[in-house]
């Protein structure tokens, strides 16, 4: 019985060793988001990828901000108090990268309190002179912090309200596809993946646009206002067939994950990650944040969401926070396998364990080898103590 458990132990640190993709959402939350400073200390925390938005300008110009409008992490009202619609708000789309270029970026508040949203992040009164900047800029940080390191991250480009830009007669995945193009990246094993809330947008990237960049699919349960896709269909199991001919990704709110209860504790899962991967798409689940999150321990919500959601990844304001958890989780089964493996007393234990702990080191990819290697072990131990099934 003891060899059985053993088995099944040894088989979930094998597949601990594989650990989730971490992207850091917006950059990071320890400085502005979506700033050229925010998307470098992602990079240089460890982020696997880094997740912007882009909007267009007046002008057509491609800029990294979240919002359709400024006023929630620009000082636009100070600078242009005279431009806003008749719903107070000020618009990208009504500015030129000129006019742009002349904000400051702070930390989110609300426009309507001017209260800070994250008040234990970097204070929104600060006097550093952080700015907006374009996808191009953006492009060149990544690829030139990815030659200075040595790492190589990849850059997670949403594109924010594709229909509302139709309205002015703006195609803006268009322009971003040309923009990438410019800098050849258009392969899908290039650093480069496209995501957006419209389902049909993606469609037309692929099959109009004629893209070979890998696609996530965004997905929320609060659809007015973000997109006109159906939701209910897509993230159904004919739906999600259905997406896997166009898409590598899913990227849903985390409450289509798993089910909370109305204090927050996770009382199950929903089916989108089994059927998700059934039809061979990952799933990189939003927004994990340190400072905002449901239940009464962000290192369990991110443990279930690891080995019992199996998701693949995890959009995060704090990518550090997700890699150190993840690391820390890698290294308790590690030491706890080598602990185990020293209660071994015969010649046969102990050189299995020595074998398994060689593996285990080399790489996570020798799963297969050392699975037939287990299940040899075991044949033999059947055999020696003449036990049958």
């Amino acid at each position: 019985m003891f060899v059985f458990v053993l088995f099944f132990y040894y088989l979930e640190i094998c597949q601990g060793l594989q650990r989730p993709l971490v992207i850091g959402h917006r950059g990071v939350a320890y400085l502005p988001e979506l700033t050229l400073a925010s998307q470098s200390m992602a990079h240089a925390y460890g982020a696997d990828m880094i997740e912007i938005d882009v909007c267009l300008s007046r002008d057509d110009q491609l800029i990294i901000i979240h919002d359709t409008y400024l006023d929630g992490v620009t000082n636009i009202r100070e600078m242009f108090s005279n431009r806003n619609r008749s719903d107070g708000r000020n618009y990208v789309i009504d500015f030129t990268l000129e006019e742009l270029r002349i904000l400051t970026v702070r930390e989110r508040v609300n426009p309507s309190t001017n209260v800070q949203v994250y008040p234990l992040r970097f204070p929104s009164k600060s006097i550093v002179p952080f700015r907006l900047s374009t996808l191009n800029e953006t492009i060149e940080l990544l690829l030139g912090l990815n030659h200075a390191t040595g790492k190589q991250r990849q850059l997670l480009i949403e594109i924010k309200q594709p229909e509302y830009h139709v309205l002015y007669n703006k195609s803006i995945s268009k322009i971003v596809i040309e923009t990438l193009n410019a800098y050849n990246l258009t392969r899908s094993s290039d650093p480069i993946i496209i995501q957006t809330f419209n389902i049909e947008e993606l469609m037309h990237i692929r099959y109009n646009l004629h893209s070979q960049l890998r696609l996530f699919a965004l997905m929320t349960v609060y659809q007015a206002g973000v997109s006109v896709s159906d939701y209910d269909f897509y993230r159904s199991e004919e739906g999600i067939r259905n997406l896997s001919n166009t898409v590598q990704a899913l990227a849903p709110d985390h409450v289509l994950v798993v089910d909370y209860d109305i204090n927050g504790e996770i009382i199950g899962t929903s089916d989108l990650t089994k059927w998700a991967h059934q039809y061979n798409l990952n799933v990189y689940p939003y927004t994990f944040r340190k400072d905002l999150f449901p239940g009464s321990s962000f290192e369990k919500l991110v443990e279930y969401f690891w080995h019992i959601a199996q998701v693949d990844g995890f959009i995060t304001d704090h990518p550090d926070v997700i890699l150190q958890l993840l690391q820390n989780y890698t290294t308790f089964n590690t030491t706890s396998s080598t602990t185990l493996s020293t209660t071994f007393n015969t010649t046969s234990s102990t050189t299995l364990s020595t074998t398994i702990n060689t593996t285990l080191n080399r790489s996570s990819t020798n799963f297969l080898h050392l699975f037939l290697l287990i299940t040899t072990f075991l044949f033999t131990s059947i055999q020696r103590s003449e036990l049958y099934f």
